[in-house]
């Protein structure tokens, strides 16, 4: 992205993210902790403020950072978070309490593809950040599960760059490339979603499930 278009985002962001959601969050950042780039959760805090989902589905909880900011933006949701990862799971578990939000989130141990058809159905906003590699085979069932007029919100579809081939893959992230090359495939000719991709951060994309009349 143009470093001037970063640096504006950035800005704004400072705005946008609440002041001791970032310190949070830029506090697991310096420990090595992976989690959102500002860049892309200033947009995603965008979408769920406009959309103010009722029911969240996530995938990939890490310590709760992402989840949190959805349920900061969208007061009334209720939140149902996967986590494979037990010790990420239970670390979580106390940063929503941390936050006053653990009584707004269900929370689901389990690898995604395992867990998908225990969160129940009905979501308006759903946000991907589990494995990369298995985004393609989540996307049938997220569809099933997302109302019409719902916000499928995904991270790190451009990978570091391998997925359009800017920087040249390692071969142990080419079942990554592949799969998520699936993905945006899928979503980008799926008639009945509208679909945009974005080079924010790692890259993002943003699909609207429409209304059938």
């Amino acid at each position: 992205m143009n470093e001037y278009v970063t640096e504006l985002i950035l800005k704004n962001a400072q705005t946008t993210v609440n002041p001791e959601l970032k310190k949070f969050r830029d506090d697991y950042r310096e420990k090595g902790v992976p989690t959102i780039l500002t860049e892309s959760l200033n947009v995603l805090i965008l979408m769920a403020t406009i959309k103010k989902p009722l029911k969240i589905l996530e995938f990939g909880t890490s310590v709760g950072c992402s989840g949190i900011a959805l349920l900061t933006a969208s007061e009334k949701a209720t939140l149902y978070t996967v986590e494979r990862y037990e010790k990420s799971f239970y670390e979580a578990k106390e940063n929503f309490e941390k936050f006053g939000l653990s009584g707004r989130v269900k929370q689901f141990l389990g690898d995604a593809l395992d867990v998908v058809d225990e969160v129940g159905d009905g979501f308006d906003f759903v946000f991907l950040d589990c494995n990369k590699s298995k985004y393609k085979d989540l996307y049938p069932k997220i569809k099933s599960i997302l109302n019409e007029g719902g916000i499928l919100f995904a991270d790190n579809v451009l990978f570091r760059g391998y997925i359009t081939g800017e920087v040249k893959t390692p071969h142990r992230h080419n079942t990554i490339k592949n799969n998520m090359r699936q993905f945006l495939k899928l979503i980008s000719e799926d008639e009945d979603f509208i679909t945009t991709v974005s080079s924010v951060g790692d890259g993002i994309s943003i699909s609207y499930k429409k209304i059938k009349e």
